[in-house]
């Protein structure tokens, strides 16, 4: 019997009598709705799921939609940057002015800047600190900038990742949301996928829109809760096949997946000389 009733560029849909095998994708619907609740690929090899060697759980990689991971995962990443760098630059800014203001170095840490700067206004922080005339607007709009920026991401602390970000920036660069919003999505659109995501274009009897398998996030589907015809997928533990991967593109997330679990980690000391001996490049002489 054919395997496939239809098929796209990915993927095909088997025949119901085919069994489940590695790159089988599975949902997990709400009951009685088309809400999908989660979406999977099975990872585990076909040899161990034909002879029954993988306990009662087949092994799956957890998928979510382009937009979720851009609004969530890659958003989170780039705000947890963003305050770390932003944090940093004013306590510098308050740390410099204290050091001269106590004639030996500060000691401010992040959070006691950052505490400092929320209890005063620039204005009277500036004055408190004795920063020069001549310096004192530098230094109040940088200050002002990072206050705006602590409570506009603390606004929108539960609209997400990606509002908190652009709120975040906007405040700092005291631009117009919309517009950084614009900038943001086109960052993301520029950026390589980090090598633990895989990009699949669309999905069989989803939603046609573009996903991202996450190469970090193995869950464990029980077996028995894995059906091929969606009449048998009555719960809402159930996950239904709606599709299998070509093989090109199976054996390809199966690569990258394994490639990612068989790295060697390499220690900091060791990346840290690795970068001073790529700086070097840019002092050599040439002839």
């Amino acid at each position: 019997m054919s395997e496939n009733t239809t098929h796209d560029v990915e993927w095909l849909i088997p025949d119901p009598a085919v069994p489940i095998r590695q790159g089988d994708i599975l949902i997990r619907r709400q009951l009685g709705s088309d809400h999908v609740q989660e979406i999977c690929i099975v990872i585990t090899a076909d040899c161990d799921i034909s002879k029954g060697k993988f306990g009662r759980q087949l092994a799956c990689l957890r998928i979510i939609r382009l937009q979720e991971y851009i609004s969530t995962i890659w958003a989170s990443k780039k705000l947890e940057k963003a305050r770390k760098d932003e944090t940093e630059k004013a306590r510098s800014q308050v740390a410099k002015w204290h050091t001269k203001l106590l004639g030996s170095e500060s000691k401010l840490t992040l959070d006691g800047s950052t505490s400092w700067i929320r209890r005063e206004d620039p204005a009277t922080l500036s004055e408190v600190l004795n920063v020069p005339d001549e310096d004192r607007k530098k230094f109040t709009t940088a200050i002002k900038s990072f206050r705006d920026a602590l409570i506009a991401f603390e606004g929108a602390v539960n609209k997400g990742s990606l509002t908190q970000l652009v709120h975040f920036r906007a405040a700092i660069r005291s631009l117009e949301i919309e517009q950084v919003y614009r900038e943001t999505l086109l960052q993301a659109q520029k950026e390589s996928l980090p090598e633990d995501t895989f990009l699949l274009p669309g999905l069989p009897q989803v939603e046609d829109a573009p996903s991202i398998v996450l190469l970090r996030e193995v869950v464990g589907i029980p077996y028995e809760t894995v059906h091929v015809r969606a009449t048998d997928a009555r719960s809402d533990d159930s996950f239904l096949r709606v599709g299998r991967l070509q093989p090109m593109f199976k054996y390809a997330i199966s690569q990258a997946f394994g490639a990612l679990y068989a790295r060697i980690g390499l220690s900091r000391d060791y990346e840290a000389r690795y970068k001073n001996a790529i700086d070097t490049i840019s002092t050599l002489s040439w002839e």
